[in-house]
């Protein structure tokens, strides 16, 4: 028999919209803090997909990404024509979660940092000798502001996105520019980041003031150069957390 959650789970009041940058994780994380209150238990039936988009208000591909995430852990089994269901109330496995959503898109990360490797790589070096003083303080803005944060809160941030797309428009080359932020956009799709442990991310992040650094000492080689080692870092944390999983 069907069993429409009940009234001490009702998730009209419980559930609030989404933010767009953190996207199927906030459902996860809202699911599971249902879950660990105990106002979703095992067998309540979780309400139509039309239902749910609209008050998380995000698009259904969204909502079924963050219910595969959970229906791949056993907390949630979709019964054909009949709906969803709370299955399991165990925690999640964090470092279980991270690892198949980056080995789900592994090879598309991959292409993406192909791509952007050598676009973003060219870029820093032209803006070591094209951007203006205020195209350097654009790049350097958001790392301050990233410095300033802690890294849970950075990471909710487009900072990141910020610092690559003001290198890209230093470059001088509108072309080049266009490019890069198209690739930007495909990657953050890809949801990279909320994929790695908040402490690589960190690493990462650390990462962008030598390129800044470079930039402002117009060093093109060497612009290019760290720009070089940020992606092949980024290469390497795709690496450690996409392996496999027991």
């Amino acid at each position: 028999m069907s069993v429409e959650i009940p009234a001490r789970a009702n998730p009209g009041p419980a559930f609030s919209p989404v933010k767009a940058i953190l996207r199927h994780q906030s459902i996860i994380d809202q699911i599971m803090g249902l879950i660990d209150s105990g106002a979703l238990q095992v067998g309540d039936k979780f309400p139509p997909e039309r239902v749910l988009s609209e008050r998380w208000q995000v698009s259904r591909p969204v909502l079924r990404e963050a219910f595969r995430v959970l229906q791949s852990q056993g907390i949630v089994e979709s019964r054909h024509g009949d709906g969803r269901y709370v299955r399991s109330t165990r925690a999640l496995d964090a470092n279980d979660v991270r690892r198949r959503h980056l080995i789900d898109r592994r090879e598309s990360l991959l292409q993406i940092w192909e791509v952007r490797a050598l676009l973003e790589v060219r870029a820093a070096s032209l803006a070591a000798v094209n951007a203006s003083e205020e195209q350097i303080q654009a790049i350097e803005r958001p790392i301050i502001q990233m410095g300033e944060m802690a890294a849970t809160d950075s990471r909710d941030t487009d900072l990141n996105m910020e610092i690559h797309a003001a290198v890209a428009r230093a470059s001088g080359n509108d072309y080049l520019a266009q490019m890069i932020l198209k690739a930007l956009e495909e990657y953050r799709a890809l949801d990279f980041k909320d994929a790695v442990p908040i402490e690589e991310w960190k690493g990462l992040q650390e990462e962008h003031w030598p390129i800044a650094e470079a930039i402002r000492s117009r060093s093109s080689a060497r612009a290019g150069d760290v720009m070089t080692r940020h992606f092949e870092d980024l290469k390497r944390a795709l690496d450690k957390w996409s392996g496999p999983t027991n």
